[in-house]
């Protein structure tokens, strides 16, 4: 059990101290597919989304590829295990080599009703979006030296060429989104809309583990989208979306994540009636910084850019569609750097 907590605090050294500033909020970008974010004609939907995600490329505060860790002097830090702060010191000059690797994936369900109201002249909808997800961290760390680390009031000798890993993951419930005003205004070229909602943090977390499916705190969510049709049939479309996340304080911690914004874009063409495919992409900034005693490096703001290409085809046309989508992401700061992938279906009742 000693073993074990020493390696997890001195993977978190590395991992938490050097790499997150900035805690990701809830919305992930580029799981809808290119034309979702347009609300449909009147009917109920059920939407199945299963993003996949995966990475090895850890990126620092510079957008660099975290690969190596050194300290030029000792130093005292506090880390949470278990629940208690423990003290935790580096001899001086400790280097190592890291290895990351992250991957997670969601199976979300978005019920979605258009009951065929106006509002200011808007259609009006409404989601309820449960979800059930996997996330898992892995770590290894290769000291370069010999050298000691403190943990608590126990001391442990590193040497050169000793390599240690570390692992975590969560399976469970994730937090809950629940959207119930969205409105959409039609044009014969053009479709635009604004959304309100927000998540709820009903998923599985605990400061015990360094990788969640919960996220432990509200988020409010903002929305605005424009569509614009190159003609009159509406095969070809170019789709924008601006999305704004206000998260509240985490409840086990004084942490209220800061605040993001996130672009997406597409730009869809339907072949025929039954095949559309396209080009899409997002880009994602944290605008405001991390606040409360248990936020570090609150000058640092995570952000992430990415290109893709989407598929899909009416199996049953109006009725059932399949949708496969692969992003590749080309820069990061302050987070992982990976590739995303989807698999949607949806079905019109």
């Amino acid at each position: 059990m000693k073993r074990k907590i020493f390696l997890f605090v001195l993977a978190m050294i590395f991992l938490a101290q050097t790499a997150y500033a900035g805690t990701l909020g809830h919305y992930y970008p580029g799981v809808l597919g290119m034309r979702d974010i347009i609300t449909p004609p009147k009917g109920f939907y059920v939407l199945y989304y299963n993003p996949i995600y995966g990475s090895n490329d850890l990126r620092n505060a510079n957008g660099k590829e975290l690969s190596h860790f050194s300290k030029s002097e000792t130093e005292t830090r506090y880390i949470n295990v278990q629940g208690e702060t423990v003290p935790v010191k580096l001899s001086a000059n400790l280097s190592a080599d890291i290895s990351t690797a992250m991957m997670f994936t969601t199976e979300q369900l978005l019920l979605t009703w258009v009951p065929g109201w106006k509002f200011l002249g808007a259609d009006y909808a409404m989601i309820l979006a449960p979800s059930l997800g996997y996330v898992s961290l892995k770590a290894k760390i290769k000291a370069r030296e010999t050298g000691t680390i403190t943990v608590g009031g126990t001391t442990h000798t590193v040497t050169a060429n000793q390599e240690l890993k570390f692992k975590s993951d969560d399976y469970g419930f994730g937090d809950m989104l629940v959207q119930p005003v969205m409105l959409t205004w039609r044009g014969k070229r053009y479709d635009t809309g604004v959304y309100y909602g927000f998540f709820a943090p009903t998923g599985s977390y605990s400061e015990k583990r360094a990788a969640n499916v919960g996220m432990a705190f509200w988020t409010q969510q903002f929305q605005a989208y424009g569509a614009y049709y190159f003609d009159k049939e509406r095969k070809t479309a170019l789709i924008t979306t601006a999305t704004y996340n206000l998260n509240s304080k985490r409840y086990s911690q004084d942490l209220t994540p800061g605040q993001s914004m996130t672009l997406e874009y597409a730009l869809s063409h339907y072949m025929n009636s039954r095949v559309e495919v396209g080009l899409c992409g997002y880009d994602q900034w944290q605008i405001s910084p991390d606040t409360g005693t248990a936020a570090r490096n609150k000058n640092v703001f995570y952000q992430i850019h990415a290109v893709g290409g989407q598929f899909t085809g009416w199996i049953i046309k109006e009725k059932l569609s399949l949708t496969t989508k692969c992003y590749y992401e080309y820069y990061g700061v302050d987070r992982f750097k990976g590739i995303l992938g989807t698999v949607n279906l949806i079905y019109v009742f």
